[in-house]
C-alpha cells in the first residue's frame, strides 16, 4: 500500500490489500477444473493455488475495523467496513467451502455446561 492516511484508504485499497496477502496463504482452493472441488479431504496432491483462508481474513479485517474506530475514525468512513469489503469475504467464504465441500454454517456459542460432577457422599459414621 502507498503512504496515504487512514482517512484518504478506501475499500478498494483495502481490497488491493486482500488481494495481495493472498499470494501468502497456506490453505489449498481447489479449482472447478480440479478433480478433487468439492472434496474436503482429497486423496491426491494436486496443482490448486494456495490462498488466504477466509476465516483468517475475515478476522483480520474485524481487527483493523475494531483499531481504526478505537483511534478515532468514524464508522461511517472505516475503510475495514465498507460494503466491497464485506461482499469480497463473503464471495471468498463461499468459493473456499464449494472447493472444499464444505457448507459454511455459523457456529454456535456452546454454552458451559451446569452440570456438576456428582459428589461422593461422605462415609457413614461407626455408632
Amino acid at each position: 500500500m502507498s503512504t496515504l492516511s487512514f482517512a484518504q484508504r478506501s475499500g478498494a485499497h483495502v481490497l488491493e490489500f486482500l488481494r495481495y496477502l493472498d499470494q501468502f496463504g497456506k490453505t489449498k482452493v481447489h479449482t472447478q477444473l480440479c478433480p478433487f472441488f468439492g472434496h474436503p479431504n482429497p486423496p491426491a496432491p494436486c496443482p490448486c493455488p494456495l490462498r488466504q483462508a477466509w476465516g483468517s481474513l475475515d478476522a483480520l479485517i474485524g481487527r483493523l475495523r475494531t483499531a481504526y474506530e478505537e483511534n478515532g475514525g468514524k464508522p461511517e468512513t472505516n475503510p475495514f467496513g465498507a460494503r466491497a469489503v464485506r461482499l469480497y469475504l463473503r464471495e471468498v467464504r463461499d468459493s473456499q467451502s464449494k472447493a472444499r465441500g464444505i457448507s459454511y454454517e455459523k457456529k454456535k456459542r456452546k454454552r458451559p455446561s451446569q452440570h456438576q460432577p456428582p459428589q461422593s457422599s461422605p462415609p457413614p459414621n461407626p455408632i
